[in-house]
């Protein structure tokens, strides 16, 4: 038999028209979707500029409360008593003691050989030697002509007293009528003439002894300028004998052992452990602030050590300026020199204060600009901003407490007056 088509058809049932009805239900119900959508993309922020994440921007409440004005800065620690001893004479230099090992104050450190020193030492203490010999003869040569005018000194006041002598018999012999006129005047006129010799005498012998004086001064003041001569060239030889000035231990070697160097060079440095200081570098804008005695809150390893500065660097180098601090209270074993610590300089302190957590905010809008929340609008207004601590923000005008403000970086904003926040 011969199969027909019958199996291979398939019924195709009529389909159904859909009711007017529901395709107006279903596009009302679009349209209401898409204006609810609207109203809430455009009618709440139809005097919003922009549209940010909120997620993105950092919010912080204004509150009251005490404000330290404070400023962060990094710094090391240094020994307050690290001396460079440097070389006072060209030669060659010997170190005695090495990096790091402890020393005493007169400890013998490193010698610096200079022969050429030490044969000028040797010359001129020769010299003073002559010149002290030349003294001794030079005053015995003159107590010899001082005995030599003295002698004269002597006979002429024999002669004077014999001529004395001499006039008081012829005068006698006068009254007597044995001696003639002529005779008492000659008598008369050698007494005149030894009384001359006499005078003469005396004041040779006054001259001689001035001038013993003055030549006794004379090299007395020599020998007292070679001798300080001498003394001087002594302790530049005894200076080359580098002794510790401190008690602590050696620092580095500022030269190599058994090497040439020059007058005024740096040998090695001695660290005195007694005593360590932090040194903070402080931008240079706040080195009108900087005074000594302000306090200062150092952090080392977790460990906080109380300070304040003890004086402050008179030059600015490299945009910042050195202030050293003491310590009130230290443990010297726990310091070592060259370490790194922060810093926090505190400025003024202050109670109920307007503030606000600091933020980027202060930089991007330039200390005049904010954004206050409202809801989830941030409406730019203008704010006064006072004094700056490492945590916080003074505020003068432009916010009240409890209301929040945008401490993020404004640049997102664009300037916007009002930016809804998502």
């Amino acid at each position: 038999m011969i199969k027909g088509t019958e199996q291979q058809d398939v019924r195709i049932e009529k389909a159904h028209k859909t009711p007017v009805l529901k395709l107006v239900v279903a596009f009302g119900a679009i349209s209401s979707l898409l204006w609810g959508s609207y109203q809430l993309i455009f009618s709440t922020s139809a005097n919003a500029a922009l549209v940010l994440a909120r997620s993105e921007v950092q919010l912080a409440t204004v509150s009251r409360g005490d404000f330290v004005r404070d400023l962060a800065v990094q710094g090391k620690v240094v020994a307050a008593n690290a001396p460079t001893l440097v070389s006072q004479q060209d030669g060659l230099v010997r170190f005695i003691k090495q990096p790091g090992e402890a020393v005493t104050i007169g400890d013998l450190l490193a010698v610096v050989e200079s022969p050429s020193l030490e044969n000028e030492v040797k010359q001129q203490q020769a010299l003073l030697l002559s010149m002290q010999s030349e003294h001794e003869r030079a005053k015995l040569l003159a107590r010899e002509q001082q005995l030599d005018m003295r002698q004269i000194e002597s006979s002429a006041r024999v002669n004077l007293q014999a001529a004395k002598r001499e006039l008081a018999r012829a005068e006698q012999s006068m009254q007597l009528g044995v001696m003639r006129q002529i005779d008492l005047d000659i008598a008369r006129d050698k007494l005149a003439q030894t009384e001359l010799e006499y005078n003469h005498a005396k004041a040779k012998v006054a001259l001689a002894a001035d001038k013993l004086s003055f030549e006794q001064k004379s090299g007395e003041q020599g020998l007292a300028r070679q001798a300080l001569v001498v003394a001087e060239l002594e302790r530049k030889l005894a200076a080359l004998q580098i002794k510790a000035p401190v008690t602590g231990q050696v620092g580095n070697w500022l030269a190599t052992q058994q090497t040439q160097v020059l007058t005024g060079q740096g040998l090695l440095t001695v660290i005195d452990l007694s005593q360590y200081e932090a040194e903070l570098s402080v931008p240079e804008n706040y080195a009108a602030e900087l005074s000594p005695g302000l306090p200062v809150e150092v952090t080392l390893n977790g460990q906080k050590l109380s300070g304040q500065l003890s004086h402050v660097a008179a030059e600015v180098k490299d945009s910042n300026v050195t202030a050293r601090v003491r310590f009130a209270d230290q443990d010297a074993k726990a310091l070592r020199q060259n370490q790194r610590v922060s810093g926090r300089i505190v400025f003024d302190e202050r109670k109920d204060v307007l503030r606000v957590a600091r933020g980027e905010f202060v930089a991007s809008g330039g200390g005049r600009i904010g954004y206050r929340l409202e809801q989830d609008i941030a409406v730019r207004t203008p704010i006064e901003l006072g004094a700056l601590s490492v945590q916080w923000v003074e505020i003068l005008a432009g916010a009240k407490e409890g209301e929040q403000l945008v401490i993020s970086s404004l640049s997102e904003f664009k300037d916007a007056e009002r930016v809804r926040l998502n």
